[in-house]
């Protein structure tokens, strides 16, 4: 009778989130998609509920930011307005959805901590939720970059590779959220670096061709091209500015999810365990 409720508890135990490895709790991720749905769901709601916008809110805000900015930056580079807004309508939402998931991380083990009260959930939870964000952001942002090109240069969306930038936003998808939990980690680990995090993501935004176009260091290459930023960014963006696929890009994508992968394995019972341990903090 004892050696039966001994394995009923180490049953129950081995199923808590606090005793799972990454690829256990991933197997129970899959199944709990459509609790992380629901949660990405609420957060939609919330958002028409403080904005009025909801899901419009981030199309809105793309089409006004880039026709403005956009125009004055061409005037500021001397660039065509046809030429430059194109480029920065593409640029500037992929940009904007990479950041908002890395600020999102910064600050994940705090909504982690909220799942000790529910074992059997999956820890990796909110990430899944910031996945779901960033790819129906990154699309809806897109849209709205697609029609300021429309009005701009149409020639441009009726050459474009719709199919090589889906697999673009797949990939740069799978790459960022790769880096989710060892971002977490750090940002949870050294918590100076939150404060510093505006400031390093604007330093970051400022070194990759997205305000700027990559012709302009054609002598320095290696500036951009040894960004990882860069090609997460030029995996759609070249699909839908010139028709082609960036093969680098996509294996520069391809092996920065690889890596996150690994560093991700590597930090998860770390990460884990400060989770559960970060009220002594």
């Amino acid at each position: 009778m004892k050696s039966q409720r001994e394995q009923n508890t180490s049953a129950r135990n081995s199923d808590r989130w606090i005793e799972r490895t990454l690829w256990s709790d991933l197997a129970v991720l899959y199944r709990q998609r459509k609790l992380a749905w629901s949660l990405y769901s609420a957060e939609v709601a919330e958002m028409r509920r403080t904005s009025g916008l909801g899901l419009f809110a981030p199309f809105v805000s793309v089409i006004v930011y880039t026709i403005v900015l956009g125009s004055v930056m061409a005037l500021v580079f001397g660039e065509r307005i046809d030429v430059f807004i194109p480029f920065f309508a593409i640029s500037f939402p992929i940009w904007q959805a990479i950041s908002s998931v890395v600020s999102e991380a910064a600050y994940a083990n705090e909504k982690s901590a909220r799942l000790l009260s529910f074992p059997n959930l999956a820890v990796s939870l909110v990430h899944l939720v910031s996945a779901y964000g960033l790819v129906i952001n990154l699309v809806l942002k897109l849209a709205a970059a697609s029609l300021v090109v429309a009005i701009i240069s149409p020639a441009i969306l009726l050459n474009a590779n719709y199919l090589g930038a889906a697999i673009g936003v797949l990939l740069t998808s799978v790459a960022v959220i790769a880096w989710a939990v060892p971002l977490s980690f750090i940002f949870d680990r050294v918590r100076l670096l939150r404060g510093l995090l505006p400031q390093m993501l604007m330093a970051i935004y400022l070194i990759t061709p997205i305000l700027w176009q990559p012709e302009r260091l054609s002598a320095h290459s290696l500036v951009y091209e040894l960004n990882p930023v860069y090609h997460l960014v030029e995996a759609i963006r070249a699909p839908l500015l010139t028709g082609s696929i960036p093969l680098g890009s996509i294996a520069a994508c391809a092996g920065t999810a690889f890596v996150g992968l690994l560093a991700s394995a590597l930090t998860f019972s770390r990460n884990r365990r400060q989770i559960i341990y970060g009220w002594i903090a």
